[in-house]
């Protein structure tokens, strides 16, 4: 199964799912490194998962390091489709 990859919203073609775990362990451990200076209110997202409409197929994987206050990212959850899965951590 291929997959698009975006990596601060540019596309970086289509990747293997192996590939596309394998960045998000990457990304996981970046963002995991920078939550130690957040504060109570701040997240960073980083990564936005997107999957099809009628078959719920993962279709592609954007992967980032945004730090944002608790109420930013209730506003990208709010704007985001109900088809996205957004996957941040916090300084706890």
């Amino acid at each position: 199964m291929d997959i698009d990859l975006y990596i601060d919203f540019v596309y970086h073609g289509f990747y293997r799912l192996d590939d596309i775990e394998e960045r998000f362990e990457e990304y996981r451990s970046m963002a995991e490194e920078q939550s130690a200076g957040l504060a109570d209110d701040e997240v960073i997202l980083f990564a936005i998962y997107g999957f099809e409409e009628e078959t719920e197929r993962f279709i592609y994987a954007n992967f980032m390091l945004r730090r944002l206050k608790l109420e930013q990212y209730a506003r990208v959850c709010e704007r985001l489709s109900k088809l996205c899965r957004l996957f941040c951590i916090g300084n706890g």
